[in-house]
């Protein structure tokens, strides 16, 4: 009896030794290649090199919630060979796709630097699409957690008094493309849906810049379509060629069908 009940205990030990070692062989799911790749970019070749674009984030975010992100080209846009569209990915977060960027010749180069919002230890992904549909991809590691749930950074009765209210300015000297930077500031929560009102402790529901649409001289220079991933009070700064000056108009919608358009005069 005694033998019987040593050997079922052996058994059993043995048993779980080998799960235990089949689920340290077992690798985690590769998030890019089984569902953010085949989903956004479908069967699309996508090359990883900085031949095209280059990205920049910090390895470890002060702020998890504002966390900086800059994409730099590679080139000048010219009407023959230039970035059509700039993907930002986020692999672990609750909304991987932080935000899509139509970019047209107009802007001089397609460089971009905005904020986002990290929820856990990830991939942060920038892929170019050329107009030739050539796609180039970079990849940084980022450690940052919680940037999605994390409190507001104000009030939110106030900000919603300062709701859609825009601020623009131009950076820096003119590159030899006679592009400048520019730099569209605007007053919005962008609430995620995963975010506790701190009186209720209730969820809040998402609140969030949509599209963002930027004209100089009622010509279309960029589109961005953003979500949640995107900070709250976003701000984007991109090139763009004031030529001989002219009026630079944002066209903003956001998640609640709210839309807002100011225009900013750009001196010579």
């Amino acid at each position: 009896m005694l033998k019987r009940f040593l050997r079922s205990c052996i058994g059993l030990m043995s048993f779980g030794l080998a799960l235990s070692v089949a689920a340290a062989e077992q690798s985690p799911v590769d998030v890019w290649e089984t569902f953010l790749k085949p989903k956004y970019f479908a069967d699309q070749k996508i090359i990883e090199d900085k031949t095209v674009i280059e990205m920049k984030t910090p390895y470890r975010a002060e702020d998890a919630a504002f966390t900086p992100l800059t994409i730099k080209a590679q080139f000048p846009q010219s009407p023959t060979r230039y970035i059509e569209k700039i993907y930002v990915v986020i692999d672990k977060n609750p909304e991987p796709l932080a935000g899509m960027f139509n970019l047209t010749p107009d802007i001089g180069r397609a460089d971009l630097a905005l904020r986002i919002r990290i929820d856990n230890y990830t991939n942060v992904r920038a892929v170019a699409v050329l107009n030739n549909g050539e796609t180039h991809m970079v990849t940084n590691f980022v450690k940052a957690q919680g940037g999605c749930s994390a409190p507001l950074g104000s009030d939110l009765q106030e900000a919603m008094k300062h709701l859609g209210e825009m601020k623009f300015r131009t950076v820096g000297e003119r590159t030899a493309e006679d592009a400048i930077i520019g730099q569209l500031m605007l007053s919005h929560p962008n609430i995620t849906g995963m975010q506790k009102d701190q009186k209720t402790q209730l969820i809040r529901p998402a609140h969030y810049v949509k599209t963002i649409k930027v004209y100089f001289n009622d010509a279309l220079i960029m589109t961005a379509e953003t979500g949640i991933s995107i900070s709250e009070d976003p701000s984007f700064r991109f090139f763009f060629k004031p030529s001989k000056g002219g009026e630079l108009k944002a066209d903003v919608i956001d998640s609640k069908g709210t839309e807002w358009t100011h225009s900013f005069k750009v001196g010579a």
